[in-house]
């Protein structure tokens, strides 16, 4: 069998990627959003189908997690310059049903803090806010998310400490985020 035939009959389904990926896909879509649900939903869709129109083409089907990654983190940053309105209705993200057993007094607090924790990141620019999101929340390297942004090593750090700095400012410490 030629290579090319071996390649295709290898490459996965749309389906079995949107079943594989779409969590991840949406969980980090919902960060970059800032808690926004309606928007992770949105970006979410749009990169399944983006992954629709490219899938055929991608060189290496076995770094999709990578490529949609990447194509996350540009389609929300597009789409929160657009908006310009990142929360929305944060107040339904938080029911108290949410936290069944926990007390009143509890279930108040966890939402106090998050309420903040979700102004604090919809007042950072949309590039430092996906780069915060993609270093504090999802663990990558400085190196891995300039590869996904596909921008300089020294840009991402740049837009990291900007961003650190703002959420400093903003009362909040921050651990140490080499690497």
């Amino acid at each position: 069998m030629p290579r090319t035939e071996a390649a295709s009959a290898e490459r996965p389904t749309l389906e079995a990627c949107y079943v594989e990926h779409r969590a991840l896909v949406f969980h980090r879509c919902l960060r970059y959003g800032a808690g926004d649900v309606a928007f992770a939903e949105e970006v979410t869709q749009d990169v399944f189908l983006k992954l629709m129109e490219h899938l055929p083409h991608l060189r290496d089907a076995h770094d999709l997690g990578g490529w949609l990654h990447r194509v996350a983190a540009n389609l929300a940053i597009s789409r929160l310059r657009r908006e310009k309105s990142l929360l929305g209705k944060l107040q339904s993200l938080w029911s108290t049903s949410q936290y069944e057993g926990e007390s009143a007094h509890g279930v108040v607090e966890r939402k106090q803090i998050a309420d903040q924790v979700l102004d604090t990141l919809a007042t950072l620019p949309a590039r430092e806010r996906v780069v915060i999101c993609m270093k504090l929340l999802d663990g990558a390297s400085q190196r891995e998310i300039s590869r996904a942004l596909e921008l300089s090593e020294g840009y991402v750090s740049k837009l990291l400490q900007r961003g650190l700095r703002r959420i400093a400012a903003a009362g909040w410490e921050v651990d140490d985020v080499e690497g």
